[in-house]
Protein backbone atom coordinates (compact mmCIF):
# COMPACT_ATOMS: atom_id res chain seq x y z
CA UNK A 1 0.00 0.00 0.00
CA UNK A 2 1.26 3.77 -0.56
CA UNK A 3 3.30 3.62 -3.89
CA UNK A 4 1.63 4.60 -6.79
CA UNK A 5 3.61 6.63 -9.77
CA UNK A 6 2.21 7.69 -13.28
CA UNK A 7 4.81 8.22 -16.29
CA UNK A 8 3.17 10.39 -19.24
CA UNK A 9 4.24 11.27 -22.59
CA UNK A 10 3.45 11.29 -26.31
CA UNK A 11 5.14 8.99 -29.14
CA UNK A 12 4.64 8.61 -33.22
CA UNK A 13 2.19 6.02 -34.15
CA UNK A 14 1.25 5.78 -37.77
CA UNK A 15 1.92 9.72 -38.17
CA UNK A 16 -0.37 10.51 -35.25
CA UNK A 17 1.06 11.71 -31.98
CA UNK A 18 -0.01 9.71 -29.66
CA UNK A 19 -0.48 10.09 -25.19
CA UNK A 20 -0.18 7.52 -23.24
CA UNK A 21 -0.31 7.74 -19.07
CA UNK A 22 1.19 4.50 -17.53
CA UNK A 23 0.84 4.04 -13.80
CA UNK A 24 3.27 1.54 -11.99
CA UNK A 25 2.34 -0.14 -8.28
CA UNK A 26 4.44 -2.72 -6.18
CA UNK A 27 3.33 -5.88 -5.54
CA UNK A 28 4.55 -9.18 -4.22
CA UNK A 29 4.32 -12.27 -5.96
CA UNK A 30 3.34 -15.77 -3.82
CA UNK A 31 5.46 -17.36 -7.56
CA UNK A 32 7.99 -16.70 -9.85
CA UNK A 33 5.87 -17.83 -12.18
CA UNK A 34 4.55 -15.23 -15.21
CA UNK A 35 2.20 -14.91 -17.64
CA UNK A 36 2.78 -12.92 -20.62
CA UNK A 37 -0.03 -11.27 -22.68
CA UNK A 38 -0.13 -10.19 -26.02
CA UNK A 39 1.73 -6.96 -25.48
CA UNK A 40 4.69 -8.53 -23.80
CA UNK A 41 7.76 -10.35 -25.30
CA UNK A 42 9.96 -11.31 -22.22
CA UNK A 43 10.49 -10.86 -18.84
CA UNK A 44 13.43 -10.95 -16.19
CA UNK A 45 13.71 -11.41 -12.13
CA UNK A 46 16.99 -8.90 -11.67
CA UNK A 47 18.33 -7.23 -8.79
CA UNK A 48 17.42 -3.55 -8.57
CA UNK A 49 21.25 -2.54 -9.85
CA UNK A 50 21.28 -5.07 -13.02
CA UNK A 51 17.50 -3.30 -13.59
CA UNK A 52 18.76 0.67 -13.02
CA UNK A 53 21.73 -0.72 -15.67
CA UNK A 54 19.28 -1.98 -17.96
CA UNK A 55 16.88 1.07 -18.59
CA UNK A 56 17.22 3.45 -21.19
CA UNK A 57 14.89 6.28 -20.32
CA UNK A 58 15.79 9.01 -17.02
CA UNK A 59 11.92 9.01 -15.91
CA UNK A 60 11.84 4.86 -15.93
CA UNK A 61 14.97 5.12 -13.81
CA UNK A 62 13.48 8.14 -12.03
CA UNK A 63 10.82 5.74 -11.16
CA UNK A 64 13.04 2.72 -10.34
CA UNK A 65 15.06 4.87 -7.45
CA UNK A 66 11.21 6.03 -6.18
CA UNK A 67 10.14 2.32 -5.86
CA UNK A 68 13.32 1.49 -4.09
CA UNK A 69 13.05 3.89 -1.51
CA UNK A 70 9.66 3.20 -1.03
CA UNK A 71 10.55 -0.01 -0.14
CA UNK A 72 13.92 0.49 1.29
CA UNK A 73 11.78 3.28 4.29
CA UNK A 74 9.21 -0.11 4.69
CA UNK A 75 11.98 -2.82 6.07
CA UNK A 76 13.18 0.04 7.79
Amino acid sequence: DGFEETIKYFYKKGGETVYKEVVFFLVQSATEEVKLSFEHIGYAWVSYEDAYKRLTFNNSKELLRKANQFLYKIDS
